[in-house]
């Protein structure tokens, strides 16, 4: 198989991948989010739309970043042994598929799941006396303002701190793979 076929089996595996990834996260967080805000009072679900938003807007900043990252500083602190350099420069040499995950997939989840949310809290201020419809209105509103607004500064706070973002993703992606290889230990004794 020629490099050409290769690479295009590999995007192919890929698009499957996140249309099957991008499934999977929906429902999960359509589930838990439904459940939690519709058993909860109404600060604990707006509290929930903040955090979806804020989830949102976190990881389009490292979405961002890993893209803009230049790869020749991890580079450097991967020869000295420098936590998370490692990690970090997996991710911005996989920064199309990194960007796709975080800025796409969960980006479009999150907003899709923080509507149903937000329909959700228009329905609680219309049980106590607001008109639905100023109601739903004020919440997308809410909503979509955060989030934009929030991915707006995110972006160029992405771009100016780059380096700084990835190598502290990667050092939080040391963490978990320092307690994987941890208990692969444990269970080879």
């Amino acid at each position: 198989m020629s490099k050409k076929e290769k690479t295009r089996q590999s995007h192919r595996q890929w698009v499957v991948t996140v249309v099957f990834l991008s499934f999977g996260l929906s429902v999960v967080m359509s589930l838990v989010t439904s459940l939690f805000v519709e058993s909860a009072g109404l600060f604990v679900a707006l509290i929930s739309l903040i955090v979806l938003v804020m989830i949102g807007i976190v990881t389009d900043i490292i979405g961002t970043a890993v893209t803009s990252a230049n790869e020749q500083p991890f580079i450097a602190m991967a020869s000295k042994r420098i936590p998370g350099a490692k990690q970090a420069l997996r991710l911005i040499r996989k920064a199309e598929r990194v960007s796709n995950l975080l800025n796409d997939v969960v980006g479009d989840i999150v907003g899709v799941v923080s509507g149903s949310a937000g329909s959700v809290i228009a329905l609680y201020l219309a049980s106590l006396g607001m008109q639905s419809a100023v109601a739903s209105v004020l919440i997308a509103a809410f909503t979509s303002s955060f989030m934009i607004g929030g991915k707006a500064c995110g972006k160029t706070f992405a771009i100016e701190k780059s380096s700084t973002i990835v190598l502290y993703v990667g050092k939080i992606m040391a963490l978990f793979e320092g307690g994987r290889k941890q208990k692969k230990k444990i269970k080879a004794k």
